[in-house]
């Protein structure tokens, strides 16, 4: 699995900044903010770190927009705000948050305090606070980043799935597999979200709609559970016609063995035949 995602990450966007996002804090200018947040959580280890976080990727995604236009600015932020809910829901999980509304309304807070008090980046390159309500409903929003990813790295994935070939596209053919199959299970909420329905409306309607998954020259069968080892659909028909031979159908005519006169031993059988009646011919005479 990280072998796939290595190479993933080289080109789709969604997962190239997922793991921006995950990276760890060195430096941050503005994660005092984290110090002075209202909530007795705030001296926890576990809240610091993710905090720390948060306000670093706020920094960077201010500095990052400033060299994009609106559009990539949109995506950077709609992909912080996922990328927070998925730690939420992380954290959430696995018991570490006793009380989710009081640790969501800390980072709201953390996150309206870094957007309204930050005299060091032009307002319009910072993420907007999210929506109260847009922190609430964490398996919606989980499914909503389902739909955005695959979105987003659509362009990129039929990019590559046109081309003739490419290296290691049974990959990418893989991973578009599994994203449209994630995606057509929840694609009902497709229309709940203002973004997804001004930027992905073409996939509310179809899922696929360059028709990739059926068209590519990288369509693969996986041959092994764990993602590692893929075959072509074309090899894998090559290789089947080599292992099993086309059954041929002969007719060949069988020879009988045919009784002539011509033969050696039927003229010896003849021969001790009359020999035999003329030794009984004689007895009797005697």
């Amino acid at each position: 699995m990280e072998y796939r995602v290595d190479i993933l990450k080289e080109k789709l966007p969604s997962i190239k900044q997922d793991i921006i996002w995950n990276k760890p804090v060195t430096s941050c200018n503005k994660c005092s903010i984290c110090d002075n947040v209202i909530s007795d959580k705030k001296d926890k280890p576990w809240f610091k770190f993710f905090c720390y976080q948060l306000v670093k990727n706020l920094e960077n995604s201010a500095e990052l927009n400033s060299y994009n236009n609106q559009e990539e600015r949109e995506r950077r932020c709609k992909s912080l705000m996922y990328w927070m809910h998925d730690k939420v829901e992380s954290f959430y999980g696995n018991d570490v948050v006793k009380n989710k509304t009081e640790f969501i309304t800390a980072l709201h807070d953390v996150w309206k305090k870094f957007f309204e008090d930050n005299d060091s980046t032009h307002k319009s390159y910072r993420c907007n606070v999210p929506q109260d309500s847009e922190f609430k409903n964490l398996t919606e929003i989980k499914k909503r980043k389902t739909i955005f990813d695959y979105c987003w790295n659509y362009n990129e994935l039929k990019s590559i799935l046109r081309l003739p070939s490419y290296p290691n596209c049974h990959i990418f053919y893989d991973y578009l597999k599994d994203s449209l199959s994630k995606y057509k299970k929840i694609s009902g909420g497709c229309s709940e979200d203002k973004y997804i329905t001004q930027k992905c409306l073409p996939f509310c309607t179809k899922a696929d709609p360059d028709d990739i998954l059926n068209s590519s020259q990288c369509r693969s069968i996986e041959i092994s559970p764990d993602k590692k080892d893929y075959i072509k659909q074309q090899d894998c028909n090559a290789l089947i016609k080599q292992v099993v031979p086309e059954v041929k159908y002969e007719t060949k005519e069988v020879e009988i063995p045919v009784f002539t006169f011509s033969d050696n031993r039927a003229i010896i059988l003849i021969l001790f035949s009359l020999w035999g009646i003329f030794l009984t011919l004689f007895l009797l005479y005697k």
